[in-house]
């Protein structure tokens, strides 16, 4: 393995979000359910997303302290044969936000690779090119960012899309209430949107404890249909959501440290 000097690519463009809950209880100040809340956590204010591979890999931010991101295996890499240069783009293009919104928390800010064109297109091209040829009829959006990058890949890729929505849709719906760290919480999709048989894939823009993950996932496998593979645009493993998943394969690009 090449040397982590060698490997280090230095990137001048910050580099991070909220959970979208409803009916919530508040968690106390100071706790990591709150960090939670926001799909952010708790940690130091020097750590931002590094690209998803088999290699560490450093960062410069624009306020000239250097990050060290160890990424994650080599098989959650967005390319097969080696580090793809448009996740560099895609992690260069994520805000890190600290201390927001309140001290500890690092806020991870999508709205930064959305404002650049070029990445949010590679975002999406790395995906469908995951799942072009694997059969995939519905794409799973979870609420609330799932449906930014849910919607582009469904059509890519030639199937459905159906949002996982919080307890807000009109209509016959299927219901699936999960237990977070701090209370409950629910999500619901439309009777007959997915049908038996189906191949599913999940779509949300980042992957922290997986409880959202793991109810989109039942919701899904309750009516029948095959959840394919879990995809994520970012992943903090330090919280351990992959292993809430159980045997489900999960993709991501970008991997960021706490």
């Amino acid at each position: 393995m090449l040397s982590l000097q060698k490997l280090a690519t230095s990137l001048s463009a910050p580099l991070s979000r909220r959970i979208e809950a409803r009916s919530i209880t508040r968690a106390p100040p100071g706790t990591i359910a709150a960090a939670h809340r926001r799909r952010g956590t708790a940690g130091r204010a020097n750590r931002g997303p590094s690209l998803s591979s088999g290699m560490a890999t450093s960062f410069e931010h624009s306020n000239g302290v250097r990050k060290v991101a160890k990424a994650a295996r080599d098989q959650h890499m967005a390319s097969q044969g080696g580090q793809d240069p448009r996740l560099a783009k895609i992690a260069s293009s994520i805000r890190v936000i600290p201390d927001f919104p309140k001290p500890g928390i690092m806020f991870q800010d999508i709205t930064t690779l959305l404002l650049n064109p070029e990445a949010f297109k590679d975002t999406i091209d790395l995906f469908v090119e995951r799942y072009r040829e694997q059969n995939i009829s519905v794409v799973a959006g979870v609420e609330a960012r799932g449906f930014i990058f849910g919607p582009p890949i469904a059509l890519a890729i030639g199937a459905k899309f159906v949002p996982m929505r919080n307890p807000q849709i009109t209509g016959e719906v299927i219901s699936e209430e999960y237990s977070l760290e701090y209370g409950t919480d629910t999500m619901e999709m439309h009777v007959g949107a997915v049908q038996p048989g189906d191949r599913a894939l999940i779509v949300d823009d980042l992957i922290a404890t997986g409880g959202t993950l793991c109810a989109a996932i039942k919701l899904i496998e309750r009516v029948g249909a095959e959840v394919v593979e879990c995809a994520c645009a970012i992943e903090l493993p330090e919280l351990k959501g992959r292993d809430r998943l159980g045997d489900k394969p999960l993709f991501v690009l970008v991997s960021s440290d706490i």
